[in-house]
């Protein structure tokens, strides 16, 4: 699958900012090295059910793994290097983080159980670890993956994350 890619500036400047508002902080934990799943699993308020991944069209997972590539350079390339791989990784990644965010734990810990699962399939993916990268997956997986979890989010985090949409819609157009 080739995806046309139009690196957006802004979109990326959005995500960044957005990393920032969900957070507090710049997820500085995620760029140190990856818990154990046993030290992630004891700090971890989730339970041990099995997650759920939303119901999306082809539709939907086309148009998140377009807007992906917009947002974020180094996912541009990793989507051109990898293609097929690349595909099943950040649709994978973004609905675990639609899923995770549903579970007990809130949003902290989404960002955290995401970012250490998806380190520890790198060896498989090459997926880019960065807090960019993240926050990029995170931010349109609740625009075009799971848009109703966006209620799960502080209000000023939710208007960031619509102004994100509004920018692919204009850019789209």
């Amino acid at each position: 699958m080739t995806v046309p890619v139009r690196v957006r500036r802004t979109a990326a400047s959005i995500v960044v900012t957005v990393a920032f508002v969900v957070t507090g902080a710049p997820l500085l934990g995620l760029l140190g090295p990856a818990p154990s799943p046993a030290a992630a699993a004891g700090n971890s308020t989730t339970t041990t059910s099995p997650l759920r991944a939303p119901k999306t069209t082809s539709a939907q997972d086309t148009k998140f793994f377009t807007e992906v590539a917009e947002a974020d350079p180094a996912l541009a390339s990793y989507e051109e290097k990898q293609q097929s791989v690349a595909l099943r990784a950040l649709l994978t990644d973004g609905a675990a983080f639609c899923a995770l965010l549903t579970r007990k734990g809130g949003l902290d810990t989404a960002l955290v159980e995401e970012a250490t699962g998806a380190r520890s399939s790198e060896t498989q993916t090459h997926l880019p670890l960065s807090v960019t990268t993240f926050n990029t997956v995170e931010s349109v997986a609740l625009l075009r993956l799971c848009p109703s979890e966006q209620k799960l989010l502080p209000a000023a985090t939710r208007t960031k994350i619509r102004s994100l949409g509004k920018t692919f819609t204009a850019h789209a157009g």
